[in-house]
């Protein structure tokens, strides 16, 4: 085990982009991004030298204490229990130098793997089990296409329905062009984000937060925009990492919604997860039922129209090292979350 200099954080990224279960938001680079957060990295090496597993830490007082959140990590074989003890040995350290009253994790695992849920608890990892939908902090609900690799444009279309295939092509036809803006288009994607967050009720990042997304992730991070005739109808902010193209960010106008732009906006996000040979594009957080949340249940109605599937994670697991502390914490926040409804 060994907690990484800050010098070596390059050769982590590298190590996460190529793994299996590697994740942007185990990327250090992610560090620049929630730059109110403290990081750490442990890793595990190899005979040679080599990293053979690691985990991405982000740090946060709350209080005279700190909690640990490592966003799905960790990176490494999820069958081999000592190289996660040996990770958590790692994290209970860097737990002692931040005070941290508790850690957690939220790795892609499936809620019904249950071989690796029971490998972790056997590393003393506690499981949340079926947690309520705004009880984790990633949705365990995600809409993914998980079949994309190797396929051409036409091969995926024709996983499509025939309306889908329709609504694919009939933004161009009408005039609509997408383009992959940059921080060109951040003035203009920022003003629908905050008009969509008003209209369907959410909390809204700063517009310097994406910034950041797009200076820090570079290549790997794109915001598209749609216009027609200059008018910007919606826009996305995805990354490209570790196989999986994933459409964090998204936004769109009340207006012109005949037009079908948000088609054209899948459409271009999709042929970049073709063209840079990911095997999964992962439409991100989605509710199960309407009493979760309406709009992400609205969401869901229209991701399903790309053919592919809900994916219901595990959720979060998570090592206390204060549950006093813990206790007083989870008691604070459920109050916030009431006098939030009033």
């Amino acid at each position: 085990m060994e907690i990484l200099d800050k010098k070596q954080y390059d050769e982590f990224d590298r190590f996460c982009a190529g793994h299996p279960h590697g994740a942007f938001q185990q990327s250090p680079r992610w560090g620049q991004v929630k730059n109110e957060w403290d990081s750490e990295i442990v890793v595990s090496r190899g005979e040679d030298g080599k990293i053979k597993g690691g985990i991405f830490i982000l740090i946060r007082k709350i209080g005279i204490k700190s909690m640990m959140y490592a966003c799905r990590g960790p990176v490494c074989d999820y069958d081999d229990p000592e190289m996660i003890k040996d990770l958590m040995n790692g994290v209970k350290q860097v737990a002692k130098k931040h005070k941290a009253y508790i850690f957690i994790m939220d790795p892609l695992v499936m809620v019904d793997d249950e071989k690796t849920i029971s490998i972790f608890r056997q590393c003393g990892l506690k499981l949340k089990e079926h947690a309520r939908f705004y009880r984790t902090i990633q949705p365990r609900y995600n809409y993914m296409l998980r079949y994309i690799k190797d396929l051409t444009w036409d091969e995926l279309m024709a996983k499509m329905n025939r309306d889908t295939r329709y609504y694919l092509r009939y933004p161009e036809k009408k005039g609509v062009v997408c383009k992959n803006m940059g921080l060109d288009g951040l003035d203009d994607f920022y003003k629908i984000y905050s008009d969509t967050g008003v209209r369907q009720h959410f909390t809204t990042r700063p517009k310097e937060y994406f910034a950041r997304m797009l200076n820090a992730l570079g290549e790997n991070c794109r915001l598209y925009m749609c216009y027609y005739q200059d008018k910007p109808l919606c826009g996305g902010v995805a990354v490209q990492y570790a196989g999986t193209t994933s459409h964090v960010y998204g936004c769109s106008t009340d207006e012109m919604r005949n037009m079908r732009p948000t088609y054209l906006l899948q459409k271009y996000l999709m042929t970049w997860a073709l063209e840079g040979g990911c095997h999964t594009y992962d439409m991100q957080g989605v509710a199960p039922s309407p009493q979760d949340s309406v709009e992400l249940y609205r969401i869901l109605d229209f991701k399903s129209n790309f053919t592919g599937e809900v994916v219901e994670t595990a959720g979060e697991f998570t090592i206390t090292f204060n549950s006093l502390y813990a206790k007083a914490v989870d008691t604070a926040l459920k109050i916030r979350r009431k006098l939030k409804k009033h």
